[in-house]
């Protein structure tokens, strides 16, 4: 499926006209409202209120709801920005686990130098981009109809990848420092304060200042050299254009002093073992923040994550230990809410979006309700505390999760490999099929997880066989219940069927090396697909099929120079003949550093026919490699 906010590579001739585009394009078609807030969020000494009564969250951040989530990456494929229908699948998670606070991002900024791309919503001082914007118009509406506030972050210090404060100096020629003291600086990122807080929402028709959902304005990301000056001018800025609205600070190292000023609203820390200055006991240190406000503003964890490193946090220990910082958050007088860093969601196009967190090696985006595919993050587990004490915090029981909507199956044809549009709170799904639409309908897998696979198809009928027709419908099930079917795709007319093996483990492998191991560290050095088959010279895995194979196709990642594996066709699975693939090479990005330091890989992919009569594939390793991915097409059947 085509997405409406791929990438673009620009000639330059064609900036100005695409800049004028963005610039103008029209607002989308406007949607009835729906739900809303009878009160804004505002504070009372050290408390926030919703009207008369007290108001707590534990809630998490979602980047992805309003930029290309492969910030660091960027991957051309992966920089859209999110639909409606992944807004409202993040929002829908976030109601199941009473998660009554989201914090977005920073807002994308193009570089002097840049191309204008659509997720750019700053095209440079003054100048914005209309159809970026119409995002968060989308989210806003959502969030008002599933009852989610939104802390809005407008720019970034830290964290500034797709533009921050550096971004907003460059257009004007001067330096990164001179944000906070420079006139026209100030003005330039005053101008995107005036535009965002007296915009008109598309979608709702109702304007920002008068939007219930917005819980708070923020600064920036993470904006710890802000001085205390231009922090106090900016407030009394924003309070001027909205007094409405809370705002929230942004400097988040633990120990300075907390700024106390009439304009900002909220004051705010970061928990992470690995910035400076926390430790490890993060109750302590909230303690210690809250003592020194004295009283005179509500205090919030705008991020905190609680990544296995084996250490301070294991994978057997960080359930344990999540609860007991939830519970100490929550005994804090003063202390108004808790964010985990970070959540995302599911992907229109099916499965989810997935995200590295590069300071740790096996750590990347949590997924509601949490997966086996994570263990090695303890997802489950911490899934399961979030939402708890999310109920916890607001004085309330903690419900049964409820029984899953519908997924949304996509029509395909002539091979029976698929994906489907994911349920918020599914941990998995019964895939079906039928000889007619009305059925009788027969179960090929049971609880299926779309955590396993990322960006590819998440089934593959291999029981199927060439010259078939079939009807296929797919249903989400978690430990309340399953849901009604999807909608009937079909007839499907079957020409071929594919054995697609991702190497999560070696279950759909005949026989390999030993010295073969899974992996699925650092994913994002390698596309953020998930697990791979990690060996050596003269390592192997093999594959026996039913039927005469007729294509093999495998990608493979490399540390260092290309040497191509050799695959292998054999009748008997005895004497194999090499074959001779095609290969494409893509050289991936650098990461920005973390515990992956600056690690790079190629991608490499193999395609081959296979002669007749082979019904068994090899593929033997030449060099370290990393294997990935491999598809054998064949006409399927016993």
């Amino acid at each position: 499926m085509k997405r409406m906010n791929e990438h673009l590579r620009l000639p330059p001739l064609a900036f100005s006209a695409l800049f004028a585009s963005l610039c103008c394009l029209p607002p989308a078609p406007a949607a009835a409202a729906e739900g809303g807030f009878e009160h804004f969020i505002t504070r009372s000494g050290n408390k926030l209120m919703d009207g008369g009564k007290e108001f707590r969250f534990v809630g998490a951040n979602m980047p992805g709801l309003v930029v290309p989530y492969d910030f660091t990456m960027r991957l051309p494929e992966r920089m859209g920005l999110a639909t409606p229908w992944e807004q409202e699948d993040a929002l829908k998670t976030l109601a199941q686990m009473n998660g009554r606070v989201v914090r977005t991002w920073n807002l994308p900024m193009r570089g002097p130098d840049e191309p204008p791309q659509p997720w750019h919503y700053v095209l440079g001082p003054g100048q914005f981009n209309e159809r970026a914007f119409v995002t968060i118009d989308h989210l806003l509406a959502l969030a008002n109809k599933h009852r989610i506030r939104v802390i809005l972050c407008l720019s970034a210090d830290a964290g500034d990848y797709l533009g921050g404060i550096g971004t907003y100096a460059a257009h004007r020629g001067k330096k990164r420092a001179e944000f906070w003291t420079d006139p026209q600086l100030k003005d330039d990122y005053k101008a995107t304060v005036r535009f965002v807080l007296g915009r008109t929402n598309t979608v709702s028709k109702v304007p920002y200042l008068d939007d219930k959902a917005v819980l708070a304005w923020q600064f920036g990301n993470e904006m710890h050299t802000a001085t205390t000056n231009w922090l106090s001018e900016m407030a009394a800025f924003m309070k001027g254009l909205d007094p409405n609205h809370l705002v929230a600070e942004t400097r988040h190292t633990s120990g300075k002093p907390h700024l106390i000023d009439p304009n900002i609203d909220l004051l705010t820390r970061h928990y992470y073992t690995s910035y400076g200055k926390v430790g490890d006991d993060w109750a302590a240190a909230c303690r210690a923040e809250i003592v020194s406000i004295r009283g005179q503003r509500p205090f919030f964890v705008g991020e905190f994550g609680p990544y296995v490193d084996g250490r301070t946090w294991t994978a057997d220990g960080a359930p344990a230990k999540l609860r007991g910082f939830l519970d100490a958050c929550i005994g804090m007088d003063g202390m108004a809410g808790a964010l985990l860093w970070s959540m995302y969601f599911h992907h229109e196009d099916g499965g989810f979006y997935w995200h590295q967190i590069f300071t740790f090696p096996s750590v990347w985006s949590y997924h509601w309700p949490g997966f086996p595919s994570a263990d090695a993050q303890a997802e489950i587990g911490i899934m399961r505390e979030m939402r708890e004490a999310a109920f916890r915090i607001q004085g309330l029981p903690v419900p049964p999760v409820p029984v899953p909507e519908p997924p949304q199956l996509p029509a395909f044809d002539r091979v029976p490999m698929f994906s489907w549009r994911g349920s918020a709170g599914a941990s998995g799904y019964d895939v079906e099929r039928a000889p007619a639409a009305a059925g009788p309908w027969t179960c090929l897998a049971q609880n299926v997880s779309d955590a396993d696979t990322a960006y590819r198809p998440l089934y593959s009928d291999t029981a199927a066989k060439a010259g078939d027709t079939w009807f296929y419908r797919v249903a989400a099930r978690n430990a309340s219940g399953v849901s009604k079917p999807s909608n009937v795709v079909g007839p499907v007319k079957v020409r071929e069927v594919c054995l697609a093996d991702e190497l999560q483990d070696f279950s759909r492998a005949a026989a390999k090396s030993d010295g073969l191991a899974t992996a699925n560290e650092y994913n994002a050095i390698c596309a953020e697909y998930l697990f791979r088959a990690k060996g050596s010279t003269n390592d192997w895995i093999a594959y026996t099929m039913p039927g005469d194979i007729r294509r093999v196709r495998a990608v493979a990642f490399f540390p260092g120079a290309v040497a191509g594996p050799v695959l292998a066709a054999s009748p008997d699975g005895r004497v194999f003949k090499p074959l001779a693939p095609t290969r494409i090479d893509r050289k991936l990005p650098p990461t920005p550093g973390g515990a992956a330091g600056k690690m790079q890989r190629t991608m490499a992919t193999y395609a081959a026919d296979v002669p007749a009569g082979c019904r068994h594939i090899r593929i033997q390793w030449t060099t370290a490699m990393e294997l990935d991915r491999v598809e054998i097409r064949y006409p399927g059947g016993p």
